[in-house]
């Protein structure tokens, strides 16, 4: 029921709400009654889903309506409490070769729209494409494979499930395109406090507090600073955070047996303890994500590279499946780790404040889509803000930020659900009695969605679009 009304009936009435909206509100410009300092919208936080969003704004235009304008443009300052990277992607990395640890598989639909930001640069040798990809069990010889080309081609039409690149020329690119648009970037900057109450109805400007005693008024704020996130906590919403201390992910970058390494084929194994994936990166190189009990990865972090391969290599062969890829190298201080946990904002929108990105939802990275729900949601959100903003609506206007939590939480809950499922489905201890019955409906299910056409076509549409479409 839940389900149905968030699919159906809200849609319907916040379409009525805005049109009505309208009537009333048209005379109003977006920036009327704006002072030199104050600004329509402030994002906290500068990371790709907080520039995305500020790239877009700033413009007036999110590349699906035409050109922009200036009745659509918005004020937008973003707010980084670190150091925000140049503008200029840095090429001295591509020259002996090295790849950064922080590689993230985007799939065809961010790429997208990070193309229709000016954000993507297709030409890049270090952007490696999966054109297929392997998922293997550690206790039956069932395998799921994915072939771009046998499966109707990507969303894009490209024939690839995904694209793989480090994170840092994305970010640096997003920079470039949202100062190039007029938004006002400032790194070293945090928000302490708001003053006054966070209403709608009540007051037509949020006031700020930041380092260095300084302040700003902003119509709306919006919180894309993590899962973590102090605007979340400022604005009062509360969320269901759930903290996986046991366990652990790990990042290396690694070298692969052959000249052209994974050959484009991404490979995961599901183990006992937790996932074990390689993304392609251009050449013999590959990106991994390991996850594992928390001492284990500790100890992996901390053991010699002999060690560490020997490890690895074995936990890939584990099992009957298919041969796992061969890995020979792993580059210098390329592993790292960081926690897990599930957290999801039970708001994603109060008063003048709205959150987006790992602020409105955190999910392990066992299927790599946490970037990518973030982009859709910076997508989805500056959409209806652009459009708040050429019917002259304010841009806190509820109608548009309950559309928006509506529209996002319609597409995230499916895809947490079954993330969180999955996990739990190959985390169950050998000795449990749900274990053998659970072991042979995963085994079935394998083989038979391998088989099925329609089952595979599903699967793949929602790893590259982010969507788990049932309604």
């Amino acid at each position: 029921a839940n389900l149905y009304l968030y699919s159906r009936v809200l849609p319907q009435w916040q379409a009525t709400r805005r049109a009505s909206a309208f009537c009333f509100r048209r005379s109003l410009s977006s920036t009327a009654g704006l002072d030199s300092d104050d600004v329509d919208v402030a994002i906290v936080g500068g990371g790709p889903v907080g520039l995305a969003i500020a790239c877009s704004l700033a413009s007036g235009s999110d590349g699906n309506v035409g050109a922009s304008s200036s009745s659509r443009k918005l004020r937008v300052r973003l707010l980084e409490a670190g150091k925000l990277p140049s503008s200029q992607p840095a090429a001295a990395a591509a020259a002996d070769g090295s790849f950064s640890n922080r590689a993230v598989a985007l799939s065809p639909s961010t790429v997208a729209h990070l193309r229709r930001l000016g954000a993507w640069n297709d030409a890049d040798p270090r952007i490696a494409p999966v054109r297929g990809m392997r998922v293997v069990e550690s206790d039956s010889d069932a395998a799921l494979t994915f072939d771009a080309a046998q499966i109707s081609g990507d969303v894009s039409g490209e024939g690839a499930l995904a694209y793989v690149t480090e994170l840092a020329p994305v970010v640096s690119r997003l920079v470039a395109q949202a100062a190039k648009a007029g938004a006002q970037l400032r790194d070293g900057c945090r928000l302490e406090s708001i003053d006054g109450n966070n209403s709608f109805d009540r007051q037509p400007f949020l006031h700020l507090r930041l380092t260095n005693k300084s302040s700003l008024r902003t119509r709306l704020l919006i919180g894309c600073d993590g899962f973590s996130s102090p605007v979340r906590k400022l604005a009062g919403i509360e969320a269901v955070d759930v903290p996986y201390p046991r366990h652990k992910a790990m990042v290396a970058t690694l070298e692969i047996d052959g000249p052209d390494g994974l050959n484009g084929e991404a490979f995961q194994r599901f183990l006992p303890d937790g996932p074990i994936a390689l993304l392609p990166l251009p050449g013999r190189f590959a990106s991994l994500v390991w996850c594992s009990k928390s001492d284990r990865i500790s100890h992996l972090i901390k053991a010699s590279d002999r060690e560490f391969l020997a490890d690895l290599n074995r936990c890939l062969a584990t099992g009957p499946a298919p041969a796992a890829p061969l890995v020979t190298a792993v580059q210098a201080d390329s592993r790292a780790s960081f926690p897990l946990g599930f957290m999801h904002a039970n708001r994603y929108a109060s008063g003048r404040i709205v959150l987006a990105g790992d602020a409105a939802h955190r999910l392990s990275p066992l299927a790599g889509q946490g970037m990518n729900l973030g982009m859709e949601d910076a997508a989805c959100l500056s959409r209806l803000l652009l459009e708040a903003a050429s019917n002259g609506a304010d841009p806190a206007d509820p109608a548009y930020l309950l559309d928006y939590e509506t529209q996002r939480q319609r597409q995230v809950v499916p895809v947490a659900i079954v993330n969180e499922s999955l996990g739990w489905l190959y985390s169950l201890p050998p000795d449990s009695w749900l274990t053998a019955p659970l072991r042979w409906a995963r085994t079935t299910g394998f083989r038979l969605t391998n088989t099925f056409s329609p089952a595979k076509e599903f699967l793949r549409r929602s790893a590259t679009t982010g969507r788990i479409d049932l309604l």
